[in-house]
This record gives C-alpha cells, structure tokens and sequence, in this order.
C-alpha cells in the first residue's frame, strides 16, 4: 500500500477489506477536520463529506466518486472523477406544517468527469471543503 493506503500496484485491484478500511481511514481523517461523513462499507467510492444544518441555516455538502487509480477523468488528472459542492438552506419561519418551499439547494461546484460548474468564488467555507476533498482524495 501507498502512504495514503491505496495499493502500490495499479494491477492489483482492491478488494472489499481494502476498500472499507481505505474509507474508514478517510472517514476519520474528515472528522478530524470537523466535517461529519456518509459512507457504506462497500467497494463503491461514492462518500459525502457535509457541515451538518445545526446552529446555521445552511448545510454543505459534497458528495464524491472516487477510484482506485488517477484517471484522464479525474480532477487534475487524479481519482476524483464526480464532485459536487452544495449548499443546503432551508427558511425556519416557512418551515411550518403544510410549507413545501422552506428550502433551497444551491450547487457551488460540479465536476463529472470534467468541469461542468463552479461558483466557489467567494465561498470560503466551501473552497475549504472542496481543497480537503481533494487533498484527502485525489
């Protein structure tokens, strides 16, 4: 395995124990940095990494695919090959029983298999997680 614990050997295909102790490890390494995540032992590479709607009227998301190996896909060439950045916010004072519009879902950056959006500009708290989902994973 490489220092980030992916294999050495690009011919050498994970199997499902590397594959959840790869996103475990990835898990506790985006809690350490504050953020709560969502992830499935499985062999899929999709995880969300959010700031979750407490205190705030907003949550960020983004949700990401990723792969065993860099790809001409990838964001910068790396194993990134979908990303998304969302901002969730939602209105307390409509959010009353019956009151369907009490939320609205804003996509700040939007990459699948090459870029299709990005607003980050401007957007400190979601430049941030958008640089530690690539620092983590790419």
């Amino acid at each position: 395995m490489t220092n980030d614990g992916g294999p050495t050997n690009p011919d050498d295909p994970w199997n499902l124990d590397d594959w959840v102790a790869y996103k475990k490890r990835k898990a506790h390494a985006f809690v350490e940095r504050g953020y709560s995540v969502e992830w499935y032992p499985d062999a899929g590479g999709w995880m969300d990494f959010y700031l979750p709607q407490r205190k705030n009227r907003y949550e960020l998301r983004a949700s990401v695919k990723f792969f065993q190996q860099p790809s001409k896909y990838g964001i910068d060439g790396g194993r990134i090959s979908k990303l998304s950045v969302m901002l969730r916010e939602t209105d307390p004072i409509k959010r009353v029983p019956g009151e369907s519009f009490y939320e609205a879902t804003r996509v700040l950056y939007h990459y699948d298999r090459g870029l299709d959006f990005d607003d980050l500009a401007g957007q400190t708290r979601g430049r941030r997680l958008y640089d530690a989902v690539l620092d983590e994973l790419n």
